[in-house]
């Protein structure tokens, strides 16, 4: 069913942020860290997160907008969506700045990427708590039929059956 991918999703999303807030403690360590990783991460929640996990969600969102009128807490996820893929492309240009030696205080740097992803957290947090049990409770068996068929879903290149060849070293750190 759509909902139980949803949250399948949520969980590797999770497993990547996991990873990213080991990266801030070790930063807090002065210890250093794996930028290529930390890309390769955001990259990832970049790729899948913004253009299919969300696309998902907001098809859901705005099928119960448009069947049952407009419910305020899905007309700001909506929203919502759209400012964390700014974000996410806002902190991967940090990201490829270190990349690149351009000096970044680490301190900035470790900021950051907690902002970030506290960020998604609490965007999960509240999909998970409020959003998800009302849809679930309100949407009829006909409704996630129908919403089944407007989507296929699509390999996850991590977790999935096939690892990306790109994202070969995220793999081995969080599956």
């Amino acid at each position: 069913m759509l909902i139980e991918s949803i949250y399948k999703e949520h969980g590797y999303i999770n497993r990547i942020i996991q990873l990213l807030d080991n990266k801030v403690s070790l930063l807090e360590e002065e210890k250093s860290v794996n930028y290529n990783l930390i890309r390769e991460s955001v990259d990832y929640l970049s790729s899948v997160a913004e253009k299919v996990h969300h696309p998902k969600e907001d098809m859901i969102y705005q099928y119960y907008i448009e069947h049952y009128g407009e419910h305020e807490g899905l007309v700001d996820l909506l929203q919502e969506h759209h400012t964390l893929s700014d974000s996410t492309e806002a902190f991967s240009v940090i990201v490829e700045m270190i990349l690149n030696d351009a000096i970044v205080p680490k301190e900035i740097f470790k900021e950051n990427l907690k902002e970030f992803t506290n960020r998604i957290k609490r965007h999960l947090e509240l999909e998970e708590a409020k959003i998800f049990p009302f849809l679930k409770s309100h949407l009829t068996e006909d409704d996630w039929k129908e919403l089944e068929a407007y989507w296929k879903e699509e390999e996850d290149p991590v977790f999935g059956h096939q690892v990306n060849k790109r994202y070969l070293e995220l793999a081995s750190k969080v599956t």
